[in-house]
């Protein structure tokens, strides 16, 4: 099984500019028969990705592509196959998408507050490309506290640096051991940024990732502890309630503990080296877009980047960029 060749298939997300995105439903007899799917098939010997995505698409949408870019790649393996999905998400092209292989083609809304329907409907195998097309591409980390800064002064300049942020993107919310903020303090912190439009990540110190009494939604980050310790059961308890799990991977140790838990989205670093572990020094761009190609979820370069290091990170198969200093 293991030395059978990976199949390349490539996949077309039709995406509107209103978040509606066309998707059919497997037909019955074929593999993942009534589960919903994102068009597209076997790329030929000799052709390209691109000239397999239009082609793909004409024979089963009856569309012709006119703009797409790369979404990101998975490796997964079923009992009987070995794929490699490579995803493109489509914004322009010709004509109405209509099955054409007998096979019914529905168009939903894919959005924050529909992503865990799309999941559920999904293959596992898909469950990255429905994270990429939701979840934010840049993650504004928080400064740890300073000696001697309190938990109200800490959080009081999360809050102000909030409207400043890029629209939408994921703040992971980490205060450093210098500080414990009780159950109000976080629920107040996770509402305050989800009010900003914003995704709250808790990431507290210690063993415990979630504080009791979170509001729904508010996502959990696995720091390298915490990752190796957690479970599939207990990441998919915290994802049914709603919680986008996050993961801190370094190597390839992590990452495939990260794919086995089917987390949401992972930090890769340190990319470069950085201010906060100056000791560590940074695995670089290909090492980076090594780790990329084996994961399962969407990915964020992180250490050492700015936001124009964004182009370099999409480049290298990642999904957007996580720093501290980029963003406070």
């Amino acid at each position: 099984m293991n030395d059978r060749p990976r199949v390349d298939i490539v996949l077309g997300v039709l995406r509107e500019p209103s978040g509606h995105v066309w998707a059919e439903i497997r037909p019955d007899g074929a593999h993942l028969a009534g589960a919903l799917a994102f068009p597209g098939g076997k790329r030929h010997q000799g052709e390209s990705r691109r000239d397999a995505l239009r082609r793909e698409l004409v024979e089963e949408c009856g569309v012709q592509v006119l703009r797409a870019r790369r979404l990101m790649q998975v490796a997964w393996d079923y009992p009987d196959r070995r794929l490699h999905l490579v995803a493109f998400e489509v914004t322009r092209w010709r004509g109405e998408p209509r099955g054409q292989e007998g096979q019914r083609i529905e168009r939903r809304l894919l959005s924050p507050a529909t992503r865990l329907e799309w999941l559920a409907a999904m293959p596992p195998a898909n469950r990255g490309l429905v994270n990429a097309l939701v979840l934010p591409r840049c993650m504004a980390i928080t400064r740890p506290a300073r000696r001697g800064e309190s938990a109200g002064e800490w959080t009081d300049q999360v809050k102000a640096r909030l409207a400043d942020l890029p629209a939408a993107v994921a703040v992971n919310l980490r205060p450093g051991g210098e500080i414990s903020l009780s159950a109000g303090e976080w629920s107040d912190l996770v509402r305050t940024v989800s009010r900003a439009g914003h995704w709250p990540i808790v990431n507290p110190a210690g063993d415990s990732a979630l504080p009791d009494g979170l509001p729904a939604g508010a996502g959990v980050h696995l720091n390298h502890l915490r990752l190796l310790r957690a479970n599939r059961a207990t990441v998919e308890a915290w994802q049914q309630e709603g919680r986008p799990v996050t993961a801190a991977v370094h190597d390839r140790v992590t990452l495939e503990h990260a794919n086995d838990l089917a987390v949401d989205l992972a930090t890769i670093s340190p990319v470069r080296p950085t201010a906060t572990h100056p000791e560590a020094a940074g695995m670089g761009w290909p090492a980076f877009a090594e780790l990329a190609a084996r994961a399962r979820m969407p990915v964020l370069a992180l250490g050492g980047l700015s936001m124009r290091d964004l182009p370099r990170a999409w480049r290298r198969g990642g999904h957007g960029i996580a720093s501290i200093s980029a963003f406070w």
